[in-house]
């Protein structure tokens, strides 16, 4: 089978993630693969192309501001029609909207059949500006009336399924979810406990929560050290900086863009995730299979996979706080505790296998 991926950028993230392994596993099956990127990377923030070159898969770069170039449109339209293509699989709004026009008005390519992933919830961030939501929740209504046109939508959650449905109550959605696979753990180190967070540095992701947080908490007097790592504005950081406590500064380190996550969960002891909106949260589920007790905000979809048996849910800086402590606690006093929450993170986790998750794709792929 013939596919062409598109997505926006190259850029390393939840999607672009996913994306790398999807191929990876299409490519062990045998399917003949293409990948486009309708926009330029942001240079701060690593790119997949090179590992996507590696698997010998062709890709190809629009050029201009995404869907605002005419340009672009021909460009993919003409790639398109070149190749004889089973089926387009769009992974991001921009991708699916250009996907859709030249369907719209191009005989061959409206016969080649379109999937679209749909990674997360794409109206619910917290913005400064509150037209570029408005702006935002204006395109993604709009957009899924585009997607009735598409053969299948895949969400990657339940939550994201029911998002998507709101949007839109005629569409047929099939759930799923990212992969993940079992990795090596390292011990916790049960006197000098590393706290993590990792993700983009934004208000979305709940990163000033967790700053806030660690001024109620004495690090240094308690040999705790905390690493930062994502990729974030200079002002941002510098914000987030003048934010931390003096006597807490020296033991937090902010480590920029991580592109050796093995080398980062392996540093760590417990996985903050304080996101206050998240399709999936693929880094949870990479924090669960390096068997990190993990605390993160009790909102769908993360509580479906963190729970009271499986770690520690909190709902505001106050109980932050209170769970990050709680957890400190149970490593250094009660670890029984901490062996029956990640015993049960390794049952979550089994549901989470390529080899449960992939023949879905496969499935949706086949069906017409």
């Amino acid at each position: 089978m013939l596919v062409c991926h598109v997505i926006n950028t190259f850029n390393r993230g939840g999607a672009e993630t996913h994306l790398l392994d999807l191929i990876k596993e299409q490519v062990q099956n045998n399917y003949d693969l293409n990948l486009v990127a309708i926009g330029p990377d942001n240079k701060n923030i690593i790119s997949i192309e090179k590992d996507i070159n590696e698997l010998g898969i062709k890709t190809m770069r629009l050029n201009g501001p995404r869907m605002f170039n005419i340009f672009s449109y021909f460009s993919l339209a003409g790639y398109l029609k070149k190749q004889d293509f089973d089926l387009i699989h769009s992974h991001q709004p921009r991708s699916d909207f250009m996907i859709f026009l030249l369907k719209k008005f191009s005989q061959k390519i409206s016969n080649i059949k379109w999937v679209v992933s749909v990674h997360g919830k794409h109206d619910t961030y917290l913005e400064k500006n509150n037209l570029s939501n408005i702006f935002r929740k204006i395109f993604m209504k709009r957009l899924s009336k585009y997607w009735q046109n598409a053969s299948s939508i895949i969400a990657i959650s339940e939550d994201v399924k029911e998002w998507i449905t709101n949007l839109n109550s005629s569409l047929d959605v099939v759930v799923i979810p990212y992969w993940v696979n079992k990795n090596l753990p390292k011990e916790i180190d049960r006197k000098n406990i590393t706290l993590g967070f990792l993700g983009r540095l934004n208000k979305n992701k709940g990163i000033e929560d967790f700053v806030e947080a660690l001024n109620s908490i004495n690090l240094n007097k308690n040999n705790i050290k905390v690493n930062i790592g994502g990729y974030g504005s200079n002002d941002y950081i510098r914000k987030l900086t003048k934010s931390i406590d003096d006597k807490n500064r020296a033991s937090v380190n902010f480590l920029g863009y991580v592109e050796g996550r093995r080398k980062f969960f392996n540093d760590i002891d417990i996985f903050i995730f304080p996101s206050f909106s998240e399709g999936l949260g693929l880094v949870l589920l990479e924090a669960m299979s390096y068997s990190k007790i993990c605390i993160t905000r009790d909102i769908k979809p993360m509580n479906t996979y963190i729970d009271s048996d499986t770690g520690y849910l909190f709902n505001n800086v106050d109980s932050l706080v209170q769970k990050i402590n709680l957890a400190i606690n149970d490593i250094k006093k009660d670890y029984s505790v901490i062996e029956k929450k990640l015993s049960n993170i390794d049952k979550k986790l089994e549901k989470s296998r390529v080899e449960k998750i992939f023949p879905k794709f496969q499935e949706v792929y086949k069906n017409e």
